[in-house]
């Protein structure tokens, strides 16, 4: 069953911020040559281990697009991306990607939902064509690389939609060490 990212952060909300999913992802930006073949990390850990895999949901985002879903199965809607099951086991929810382009340029979303806690993680692929002249200034092409972006303005909603989240989790984490202090 594939679960909607508003669907995932709702889980969220609703389950609180317990602290059992840590996750991290790769300093950004990831840089790589037309051609390569790319692994942006996503490791995450649960707070009893080991991981059951009922309890986990892992998807990649790019561009507004699902990439790879892992929901008791493992399903992907595009060629060259997948996540590997027996790395699931040990928390490694690694994106790979086969022989990337400048299309694949952009900003990676990971978004792991250890019932009922749920992560959202970015990471940025550059993605560099050497046959190609160097351009002058390479910060300039940036926002070309992200405008074929289907719909931004999604994104842009989520980024709000994230730092809301994270203003939640805060206040909720500051009530819980409050309460904690008074039992």
């Amino acid at each position: 069953m594939s679960r909607s990212p508003l669907t995932l952060l709702v889980l969220g909300l609703l389950g609180g911020c317990a602290g059992k999913l840590a996750v991290e992802t790769d300093a950004s930006p990831v840089r790589a040559q037309v051609g390569d073949d790319v692994v942006l990390k996503c490791q995450f850990s649960v707070a009893q281990p080991p991981v059951d895999l009922s309890q986990l949901v892992v998807q990649w985002f790019h561009r507004g697009g699902q990439l790879v879903e892992f929901d008791n199965v493992l399903s992907g809607s595009r060629p060259g991306a997948t996540l590997s099951v027996e790395g699931l086991r040990s928390g490694n929810a690694a994106l790979h990607l086969s022989k990337v382009t400048p299309e694949s340029a952009g900003n990676y979303r990971c978004y792991v939902t250890y019932a009922p806690d749920v992560r959202i993680k970015q990471v940025v692929l550059h993605v560099e064509d050497p046959s190609k002249p160097p351009v002058e200034e390479p910060e300039a092409e940036a926002p070309h690389a992200c405008a074929p972006d289907p719909d931004p303005l999604v994104l842009k909603k989520l980024d709000q939609v994230l730092s809301i989240l994270q203003q939640i989790s805060r206040k909720l984490e500051a009530a819980g060490a409050g309460a904690g202090g008074e039992a």
